[in-house]
């Protein structure tokens, strides 16, 4: 028999991506080949603000793999009032915590890629359409639809619109 974990409880969540093979795994699947993740190192899930009126961030998991890129993954249970914004804030800060304090001109904004991928149980996406489970999000001309910029990402899944039967599942994706 199959065994199914729950990953929107915190004990499912910490046994599925807690795992590093597991997390590999899932992180591979949703990159669908765009990255191929062979290592990846847990990470603080703590960011202290810059002063204590901006207070501090606490993701629910954060890798680095080893290539250099930050992931951040967050499981969300309950409508969230500016999700698309949150997430925004959430990988801007990872982003700005790999500045230097000094020397900027040696560092050359030598950022690290950051994604953010958000797993989003019993609501929809806030502007989605309520059919589709799988937002991969990246920077783009809004006229051509090209790509300016890939190393900022956001993957949402909406497990409220992910309604296929186990006999209609078709790639490892499902």
């Amino acid at each position: 028999q199959p065994v199914f974990i729950d990953p929107t409880t915190d004990e499912g969540f910490k046994r599925l991506f807690g795992d590093k093979i597991n997390l590999i795994n899932f992180l591979n699947i949703i990159f669908r080949g765009r990255k191929t993740i062979v290592d990846l190192t847990y990470r603080d899930t703590e960011r202290i603000g810059a002063t204590e009126e901006i207070g501090k961030v606490i993701f629910d998991l954060v890798v680095q793999i080893s290539t250099g890129e930050e992931i951040i993954i967050e499981m969300q249970t309950s409508n969230q009032t500016n999700l698309k914004q949150r997430m925004l804030y959430y990988a801007s800060k990872v982003i700005s915590d790999t500045a230097p304090k000094g020397n900027r001109k040696a560092w050359g904004y030598a950022i690290p890629e950051v994604y953010t991928i958000v797993l989003m149980d019993g609501f929809h996406m806030p502007g989605g359409d309520h059919k589709t489970y799988f937002h991969d999000t990246c920077l783009c001309n809004r006229d051509s639809g090209q790509i300016f910029y890939e190393g900022l990402g956001f993957i949402y899944l909406e497990i409220i619109n992910f309604v296929k039967s186990e006999a209609e599942v078709e790639d490892e994706l499902d």
